[in-house]
């Protein structure tokens, strides 16, 4: 949505981190707001980001070797260069308040990372793509005007059900 948001034909973009650089260079002004939730504070938004993994191997030995590339990779030591440069927010509240000592602008995404939660959390499980696929399908039904609002969110409601 940035490239639409730039154009200025738009009033708002939702967006991430990576967006900032482009935002600075943007040449006018632009405020940065969390989705608000319904009872106010930021919206629970699903979580997203890396992963670091170590699968099942042959030779145990390497276990020790794949342990110390973990823990490097997810030190707070690491991870500050690391995810200051991909323009990530960090896991760790540690690291989060120095990102957001070095640039306030992060402060609202360190906020979404605070209330957010899994995919597959609050129930829905392995059901999430039965329900994610309707609902996405809906917006842009709705969006294109393919279909109203309401005999989008219809649709959706019917296809969950079935899932």
């Amino acid at each position: 949505s940035w490239q639409e948001f730039a154009t200025g034909d738009y009033a708002f973009g939702e967006n991430g981190t990576w967006q900032l650089g482009n935002a600075a260079k943007a040449g006018f002004d632009y405020g940065i707001i969390n989705v608000p939730g319904q009872n106010g504070g930021s919206a629970p938004v699903p979580t997203g980001g890396e992963f670091v993994t170590v699968p099942v191997q042959k030779d145990t030995g390497r276990y020790d070797v794949s342990k110390k590339i973990v823990t490097c990779l997810t030190s707070d030591a690491s991870l500050l260069p690391t995810d200051t440069t991909l323009q990530y927010v960090a896991p760790t509240a540690t690291v989060q308040a120095e990102q957001v000592k070095q640039n306030p602008k992060l402060k609202p995404w360190v906020d979404a990372v605070a209330a957010a939660r899994g995919r597959t959390s609050g129930g829905l499980g392995t059901k999430y793509p039965t329900i994610s696929q309707p609902m996405w399908t809906a917006v842009q039904a709705a969006l294109s005007g393919s279909k109203s609002p309401q005999d989008a969110l219809d649709t959706a409601q019917s296809s969950a059900q079935k899932g």
